[in-house]
């Protein structure tokens, strides 16, 4: 199952991991384009628009551009004052995904996937050139033609091979019936009701569905995908959501009392009578587009 961290690359600067919610933070501001690449292992990599992740991202990056272009006096004003502040807070996230002291890095703050893959890359270069020369002291030259056709043929075969879509290969499939544990693959799955308290649901894809009325009680749904889920009346007292991507969530009536939502994206979701006693909100981004101080409980200050 895949992992709920990624990593970013924009021209030649490589950096993360990050939380799909901070990711997707970046393309709805604008900070990452439809063609700047996104990986899960730093390894296999594919656009945003490729990737299939961050659709929506895109479509309300584009939707903001539209309303900038059209908006005049104090609204353009507005907007842009907003984009600044989600900025700023996205500016702020990656220094803290960047802060770590013991975190290894190569010359000139190189990041540490491109001092690995470089590493990789002399390693492999060295290799070769020894089996070459091995192979031209010791081996006949009918052998040696033999290897090289035997060569082209492999590379021509992997060559010819259809690659896996990166969509195929990034977003897990949808299995309602699989149990709850971390990073479940539950997109719009009927769970109204379901008694979930005290579970780990660390990084689970739980985008679009229904939880109405369901205990998630002191449940761990840090950097989950609850965008777009419906949550009316659901329980969530106590609940760890640090970095859950909750836009457009529908929170009607849902008990948050106690809960953790620091870094957590709430744009565009519904709070009506929802209840917020206790609850920390530190730099989680409110409905409206504010980032709340660092220190908020109970009201996004």
């Amino acid at each position: 199952m895949t992992q709920s961290l990624w990593y970013v690359r924009s021209g030649e600067d490589t950096s993360g991991p990050f939380p799909i919610a901070q990711v997707f933070q970046y393309v709805e501001i604008g900070r990452l384009g439809p063609g700047d690449w996104v990986s899960q292992d730093g390894v296999s990599w594919s656009t945003v628009a490729e990737c299939g992740q961050f659709d929506a991202a895109l479509d309300s990056f584009a939707k903001s551009q539209a309303r900038a272009s059209t908006a005049d006096g104090d609204t353009a004003d507005w907007e842009r004052e907003r984009a600044l502040a989600r900025q700023r807070w996205a500016d702020e996230r990656m220094d803290l995904g960047q802060s770590d002291p013991d975190r290894p890095e190569s010359r000139a703050g190189e990041p540490l996937v491109l001092h690995a893959l470089r590493q990789d890359h002399l390693q492999t270069e060295a290799r070769t050139r020894q089996a070459i020369r091995q192979r031209l002291k010791y081996s006949h030259a009918v052998i040696a033609l033999a290897v090289i056709v035997v060569a082209t043929g492999a590379v021509w075969y992997g060559q010819s091979r259809q690659p896996e879509p990166a969509a195929a290969r990034l977003i897990p499939q949808t299995d309602c019936s699989a149990p709850a544990t971390a990073e479940v693959a539950w997109q719009g799955c009927d769970k109204r009701r379901a008694a979930l308290a005290g579970v780990d649901l660390k990084g689970a894809r739980l985008d679009g569905a229904r939880l109405d009325a369901a205990d998630l009680s002191r449940t761990d749904l840090s950097y989950a995908n609850l965008r777009g889920a419906s949550l009316r009346g659901a329980n969530l007292s106590g609940a760890r959501l640090i970095g859950a991507d909750l836009g457009k969530a529908d929170l009607t009536g849902a008990d948050l009392s106690q809960a953790v939502l620091e870094y957590a994206t709430l744009t565009g979701a519904h709070l009506a009578g929802a209840r917020l006693a206790g609850t920390r909100l530190g730099k989680a981004v409110w409905p409206d587009g504010r980032v709340c101080a660092p220190q908020s409980v109970d009201v996004c200050a």
